[in-house]
């Protein structure tokens, strides 16, 4: 037999042998015999950045205050960082987010750990507080107010509450951390919060 004849009839049965094994492996994979990761967990091909780059812009956390109480206009009653146990503790802040393609989504979560750093209250993922909006220009501020309240569970002492601000259109994250501090009010004679 010819060398070249013997090479194709190799690379022939290589072939066959190939497409047999693919067909088996589909066969056992579509019987449940075989199960593939993607089996497992859902995958989303068409979210996948396949560039690294292109999506610029900026997310930033302008300003912050803790606050007794704010009104709808967003002003700002009573700032400072010492609160009583019980006490509804208002927060408010000024977002800055680059637009991209005329739209910005801001998605924002809360946590606050104790003074040993352990978390005592987190926004589950379900729960995180969601904004859009459509703008003509290249940045936007965008003012937060939320609350929440230390029930019975807080104790004295010293808090740090972690404010996560995300633009999932930029894929920017970022974290901003405020101490503060919950304690029983004593004052002084001229009726202004003391130190014990």
């Amino acid at each position: 037999m010819n060398k070249k004849a013997s090479v194709l009839i190799e690379i022939l049965i290589f072939l066959v042998a190939a497409v047999f094994l693919s067909a088996t492996i589909l066969f056992l994979v579509k019987s449940g015999i075989i199960q593939t990761k993607s089996s497992y967990e859902e995958v989303n091909v068409l979210n996948t950045e396949f560039l690294p780059m292109g999506r610029g812009g900026t997310l930033a956390l302008k300003q912050f205050d803790f606050c007794g109480n704010v009104d709808e206009k967003f002003n700002c009653f009573v700032t400072g960082e010492k609160f009583q146990p019980g006490d509804n503790i208002y927060v408010r802040f000024l977002v800055e987010s680059s637009t991209y393609n005329g739209e910005i989504m801001l998605v924002r979560n809360y946590q606050i750990k104790d003074n040993n750093g352990e978390i005592i209250l987190q926004v589950d993922e379900k729960n995180n507080y969601h904004f859009s909006l459509s703008s003509s220009k290249e940045k936007e501020s965008i003012a937060f107010a939320d609350f929440f309240t230390t029930s019975a569970g807080f104790s004295e002492g010293a808090y740090t509450l972690d404010v996560i601000i995300e633009n999932p259109l930029l894929n920017k994250k970022i974290t901003l951390s405020k101490k503060f501090v919950l304690q029983r009010a004593v004052y002084d004679d001229s009726g202004e919060w003391a130190e014990e």
